[in-house]
């Protein structure tokens, strides 16, 4: 693939490399997940109760606060290979049965310090959030999708690396689906080339109340390419609901080339033999690469007793993939900006 190629323009070749993959490739490959063993989680406790005795709030503490002799270099090794490898790991083995909310939240916090730097994902500012059903409408205006039960179409996050925290799965469902951007790409390249076209060209797309300003029917001022290349990364960053209601916002609904176009990402991105799904068990860290990994989810049933609830982080990770200007500054915040914290800066 070229370098410095102009906004729009269409990468030349397939993609290749360890995140083209298939869901088949992990029929026996299990190497994407992480089992931490009896020592990784005895330091991964004595950093907690180091944390801990800073006396610090948990978004307050610091790599140093929390510190971790060895297994830091296996969270290096694992970041490797979701920012240059397959794109996605999982951590297994952390026990959270005596652990408080407080502490399994200052202990995930304290392991993203280790990943990267976090970013906002709310007008409130949180840089460590909650995701459980709060009864929402999925399809409701600037309804974000994780505070429903709702499956959730295929999409990224704004940010690097997303990690989730596993504290409850579900009672029923809520599986974690996964698909790669790139074998997407590859896909429609050989069956659907003209659809690259929109694609590449991009879309404005709806903020959903994670832009520059709490307008509620602000969109993009430019178009963000859901396949882009940079410096000779391909780079994928797509939300069909964003884009959908992008177009409704703007009042220039979607041509039938971009429509089709868009809806086939997400029928590739659920197909049965691209698709990797996952579940989740209490104490698993699910880490994502928002530029080569779709991620989905299906819908889930709660055990009212005990609900489902992740923590998710938001995390740029340093010397991650060259973007262009227009996906780097996705939510009109800058550069790999988080979203912006307007409702903290109300009198």
């Amino acid at each position: 693939m070229n370098s410095n190629v102009a906004i729009g323009t269409q990468p030349e070749g397939r993609a290749t490399g360890a995140a083209a993959w298939y869901a088949g490739d992990f029929k026996h490959d299990h190497s994407w997940l992480h089992r931490l063993n009896d020592g990784d989680v005895a330091e991964i406790e004595a950093a907690l109760q180091t944390a801990l005795a800073t006396g610090k709030p948990v978004t307050e503490l610091t790599r140093t606060d929390f510190p971790l002799p060895f297994v830091a270099a296996k969270l290096a090794t694992v970041v490797g290979e979701v920012e240059r490898g397959r794109g996605f790991a999982l951590l297994r083995g952390i026990q959270l049965s005596d652990y408080s909310r407080h502490e399994a939240q200052a202990l995930f916090w304290g392991i993203g310090r280790h990943i990267g730097v976090p970013v906002t994902q709310n007008p409130q500012g949180a840089l460590l959030h909650e995701i459980e059903d709060l009864g929402n409408d999925y399809d409701g205006n600037n309804v974000r999708g994780h505070s429903t039960n709702a499956q959730l179409r295929p999409h990224v996050d704004p940010c690097d690396i997303v990690g989730l925290f596993c504290i409850r799965p579900a009672a029923t469902g809520g599986l974690s689906t996964i698909s790669s951007a790139l074998t997407i790409y590859n896909e429609i390249l050989e069956n659907n080339p003209n659809y690259l076209a929109p694609l590449c060209r991009g879309f404005r797309i709806d903020y959903a109340g994670k832009g520059p300003t709490e307008a509620p029917h602000l969109i993009s001022p430019q178009r963000i390419p859901v396949f882009s290349e940079c410096d000779g990364f391909l780079t994928c960053y797509y939300n069909a609901k964003q884009i959908e209601r992008g177009a409704e916002k703007s009042g220039k609904l979607l041509c039938a080339l971009a429509q089709a176009a868009v809806l086939e990402v997400e029928a590739l991105a659920l197909r049965e033999d691209i698709r990797f799904d996952m579940g989740f068990q209490t104490g698993d860290i699910q880490l994502l690469n928002n530029y080569t990994i779709l991620h989905a989810r299906t819908s889930y049933k709660d055990d009212p007793a005990a609900k489902r609830l992740l923590l998710r982080q938001w995390l740029n990770v340093p010397n991650s993939r060259p973007l262009l200007s227009v996906v780097a500054d996705r939510l009109g915040t800058g550069p790999r900006g988080g979203v912006n914290p307007y409702a903290m800066k109300r009198d």
